[in-house]
């Protein structure tokens, strides 16, 4: 399901690399003063050494001040749940627990509120298990932004100032089910940082550029956006 040559990675990262400076102005606001780079997503969710293959898209000053506290509260939040990868508990332990709550104690008692025990399917089936949440407030605005730093970046033409972005988030041991393989199949697959950050994604041309993007980190938390300027954009990606 994640298979692929190096030389296709390196291909890809290398188109990347080049469609990311076709704009000129804020991904976000549109603004061409006080430019600087945003990571899409956050660097902080990558373990040193990063790598060089990190997608970055113009952002205003202003933007991208904006984000930093929501960049932390997000990155507690995907290393948390119990079938993350090794690197995700990597940077649980000493970015999150090590870092993040040391550094903010309201950080840590925030998320904190958000845990609790519930019951999830895996492949072997329901299973009891401890589970965090997080306002919508945090991420709907973190999915939005993400998903339209990628559009910037592989879609350079798409206009998505134009259309609504639904983000909602899948059960996270829904990877492991064929049907997963199934509906990614039909998507483009890229990656980031050795299996830190996946996502698949497709936009359509001939209905309004209304796509959609799957994402995963740490090899467990998955997330879906789905865009469209109107209801015509969202018949083929429901």
């Amino acid at each position: 399901m994640y298979s692929g040559s190096a030389q296709i990675r390196n291909a890809r990262a290398s188109i990347a690399t080049c469609m990311q400076h076709k704009i000129k102005w804020c991904y976000l606001c549109r603004s061409t003063e006080n430019l600087t780079r945003d990571h899409v997503p956050p660097a902080n969710l990558f373990p040193e050494p990063r790598p060089p293959n990190l997608i970055t898209v113009p952002c205003c000053k202003s933007c991208n001040e904006r984000f930093s506290k929501l960049d932390e509260q997000f990155r507690a939040f995907v290393s948390t749940p119990v079938n993350v990868s090794e690197t995700g508990k990597v940077v649980m332990r000493e970015k999150v627990f090590g870092g993040s709550f040391k550094k903010s104690p309201a950080l840590k008692k925030q998320m904190a509120r958000g845990v609790f025990k519930g019951t999830v399917m895996t492949a072997l089936g329901p299973a009891v298990m401890p589970l965090i949440t997080m306002d919508r407030a945090v991420l709907d605005p973190f999915f939005t932004r993400l998903t339209k730093g990628l559009l910037a970046t592989f879609y350079p033409d798409v206009d998505y100032f134009r259309q609504m972005f639904v983000v909602s988030q899948p059960n996270q041991f829904i990877a492991q089910h064929p049907r997963f393989g199934e509906v990614t199949s039909n998507l483009t697959a890229n990656e980031r940082g050795d299996g830190v950050f996946r996502f698949w994604h497709r936009v359509e041309r001939e209905n309004g550029n209304a796509g959609r993007w799957i994402y995963q980190f740490y090899g467990a938390a998955l997330f879906m956006v789905r865009h469209g300027e109107g209801n015509e954009g969202w018949a083929e990606i429901q």
